[in-house]
């Protein structure tokens, strides 16, 4: 069963590593994130294994950290609902002053990275 869908995965262009590793953080999301009902967090989880499973190896390749791919699949499942609404807010922004890109990735990336998840 698990080779069906591992070569499934694999020719949609999804690492199964990537996938499943997304998929466990998602799940850590949906169990630790109170907020929402039972089926917000599940979609946020399925959107973290989403977000993990495609942007895991861009990732990878823009830090170079090769040995941790299932370390850094796992963050982007805990994380890849709040990054997929940051995302489509800025692009919100944009389409209505594309003036502001520079700064929203700027204020995007400094929340990121010294955020506390008060979720």
């Amino acid at each position: 069963m698990f080779s069906i869908l591992a070569a499934w995965l694999t020719a949609i262009g999804i690492q199964p590593g990537h996938f499943v590793s997304g998929l466990a953080g998602g799940v850590v999301r949906a169990i630790v994130n109170k907020h929402g009902s039972f089926w917000e967090r599940v979609v946020a989880g399925a959107a973290g294994t989403l977000c993990a499973s495609f942007l895991t190896p861009f990732v990878v390749l823009m830090f170079g950290a090769t040995a941790a791919q299932g370390a850094i699949g796992f963050m982007l499942g805990i994380i890849g609902m709040s990054l997929a609404e940051a995302i489509i807010g800025i692009g919100k922004n944009y389409a209505q002053n594309p003036a502001s890109l520079r700064e929203d990735l700027r204020e995007f990336l400094l929340k990121m990275l010294s955020r506390k998840d008060s979720e």
